[in-house]
């Protein structure tokens, strides 16, 4: 979370050096258009524009950090030649530190599960509703189909190796986590399977918070 943060805050760093330097960019534009250099002001644009296409997101959330997690995984799910849609604006009452776990743990699982897929068959997507006094996050991705979730457990066996024998992998210890918080906030993690697709609902009581 700590390395989420910091790249949140460069984003919105470099948003403001952009928009420092943006007076002095058009100053440039117009010297060469007065001096007739209209190669060099196309030249000059197209910088202009590869440098804001890097600060651009596809996702804007209304919060730093839910921008650069669903960004980041959106980015890194294109780049397997995964589908990726998000229907998502950010709701303060739920500390974005838990909800950065949820996150970060869910949309990890879909890619991983989707990059075992032939490229342009996976999918994922994911959304936020508000019902009442509830925030309800959806996640849904396709998968190989082979990911049966344990009798009794409402959440699916890692599939990740531990080195040692009677070790909780770090797969698992984060389905955990997002259990716990949903459970902090009176609510619950549903984990459904229906043929190659992979459903999971979080649901969160906004402001309510349980002990541990």
């Amino acid at each position: 979370m700590k390395k989420r943060l910091e790249e949140a805050e460069n984003f919105y760093g470099n948003i403001r050096k952009v928009r420092h330097e943006m007076k002095n960019h058009m100053a440039n534009i117009k010297g060469l258009a007065g001096a007739g250099e209209y190669g060099e002001i196309g030249d000059y644009i197209r910088r202009m524009d590869e440098t804001m296409q890097e600060l651009e997101y596809k996702y804007v959330t209304g919060n730093a950090v839910t921008d650069v997690i669903i960004n980041d995984k959106c980015r890194r799910a294109e780049k397997a030649g995964i589908r990726f849609d998000a229907d998502f604006r950010y709701g303060g009452e739920i500390p974005v530190f838990d909800r950065g776990i949820i996150l970060n743990n869910f949309l990890d699982n879909a890619i991983e599960a989707c990059e075992k897929l032939e490229t342009g068959k996976g999918f994922i997507r994911l959304s936020l509703k508000r019902k009442k006094q509830f925030l309800i996050l959806y996640v849904e991705n396709s998968f190989d189909g082979a990911t049966p979730i344990s009798k009794g457990s409402p959440l699916p066996p890692t599939t990740k190796q531990s080195i040692l024998p009677g070790i909780i992998t770090e797969h698992g210890i984060g389905l955990e986590n997002v259990r716990d918080i949903a459970e902090r906030y009176f609510g619950g993690v549903n984990i459904k399977v229906k043929g190659d697709v992979f459903h999971v609902t979080v649901m969160l009581q906004q402001g309510e918070v349980g002990g541990r």
